[in-house]
């Protein structure tokens, strides 16, 4: 099957085609200990052998886990990312674990476990990510949070190499969220900002548990504040050529009926992150729609009605916004029936971790089995082709 993945592996072959190549580029949302599933789904990606994005855009843990895509060369990314979720792994009840095993795969002991990880996260920290601060200790020109992202900040030269992050061989842009005017902000690299550890913090400075992140005199917290999966800055983006995005969803619009208060608080966040995706999207399509719209309408014209100066700027702007044609795979995270209410963002367990990131792999594979199958021509050309697969 000659699909649009296959056409953009010949392209980054460096195979003659005679249309422009496909952008390719992979969005990571936020989710703390669900990260996992996004570190799951680019190893897959890379293990394939696929044609890897040129551009990385992430929030929250997004970013973190971008960052070290981006910071690394592609046969270090995935032995890196293993090395962070690793680290991160804490078993919540080491003498159950060592005197009857690892938990079951589901069950009432496997939820009891989940609970607990979450738990003894939201009352200690994690080592290696963040770590408990006294409330009232406020710094001159900072607000107060319960845990600071100190570790995360000390950690995160050893995972990366910040040269070759802001070098320009993949181009990465994380999101913040400035905390006085409520803008989302965007550090770019290949937009002259010099990406450190601070701004990978600030990106992932989760109010009003994590103390907000100072740059240049103002506050910045979390990415997903604003937007959790900031798909819209690839979507939005000038160029030539046909897009091909994976956007990975940390959080499932759709789900199941909650049967507890602390399910009832998950899903609310569920609802409000995917629905954010969601509207994003859907904006897009329409503004697919009416530039495929503008197209035929100029083709209808005469040509001395397409040289007048006001319809010829109506013309440019619609055909120099965004891709020609944009084909988006969303893969999204599932929470399994056992998960932690509230905490499961904050269950670092080795066995929920290792069950989210090989979810990820297989979302990330079912994904590019649909891209293989997907046409490269059939009536698509300047549309947006949208997929839904569930890790």
């Amino acid at each position: 099957m000659d699909g649009l993945l296959s056409r953009a592996w010949r392209q980054a072959g460096g195979a003659e085609a005679p249309r422009p190549p496909v952008r390719r580029a992979l969005v990571l949302s936020g989710g703390v200990a669900l990260g996992a599933f996004e570190a799951g789904a680019y190893a897959a990606l890379e293990e394939a052998g696929a044609p890897l994005p040129e551009w990385i855009v992430g929030a929250s843990i997004g970013a973190v886990n971008a960052a070290i895509i981006a910071g690394n060369p592609p046969g270090l990314r995935v032995e890196r990312l293993r090395r962070l979720w690793a680290s991160l792994a804490r078993d919540p009840m080491p003498v159950t674990s060592f005197l009857f095993g690892q938990p079951p795969a589901t069950g009432a002991w496997r939820k009891l476990h989940n609970e607990a990880s979450g738990l003894q996260t939201l009352l200690f920290g994690r080592p290696g990510l963040f770590r408990p601060k006294p409330a009232l200790l406020v710094e001159k020109g900072a607000a107060p949070g319960l845990y600071d992202l100190g570790p995360l900040r000390e950690r995160l030269p050893e995972l990366l190499d910040f040269e070759r992050l802001n070098s320009g061989g993949m181009r990465l842009s994380v999101a913040a969220t400035d905390i006085g005017s409520g803008e989302r902000v965007v550090f770019d690299a290949a937009r002259g900002d010099r990406i450190g550890p601070e701004h990978i913090a600030a990106s992932s400075a989760l109010l009003p548990l994590i103390a907000p992140v100072v740059l240049g005199g103002r506050l910045f917290g979390d990415g997903g504040l604003a937007t959790n999966t900031p798909i819209d800055l690839v979507l939005d983006e000038p160029g030539d050529g046909d897009l091909l995005c994976f956007a990975v969803e940390l959080f499932a619009m759709e789900g199941g009926l909650p049967q507890s208060l602390g399910a009832t608080v998950s899903r609310a966040a569920e609802i409000a992150f995917g629905n954010q995706t969601r509207r994003m999207v859907e904006g897009r399509e329409r503004e697919h729609r009416l530039r495929a719209l503008v197209q035929r309408l100029a083709e209808a014209l005469p040509p001395e009605r397409r040289e007048d100066p006001d319809v010829a700027s109506i013309l440019a702007e619609a055909e120099s916004h965004g891709a020609r044609s944009a084909t988006v795979v969303r893969v999204t995270h599932r929470a399994s029936p056992d998960e932690a209410h509230p905490g499961g963002s904050f269950d670092f367990s080795p066995a929920t971790l290792a069950e989210r990131w090989e979810a990820g792999a297989h979302g990330m594979r079912e994904a590019l089995r649909r891209l293989e199958a997907e046409p490269v021509e059939g009536g698509k050309s300047g549309g947006l082709i949208v997929h839904d697969v569930g890790g």
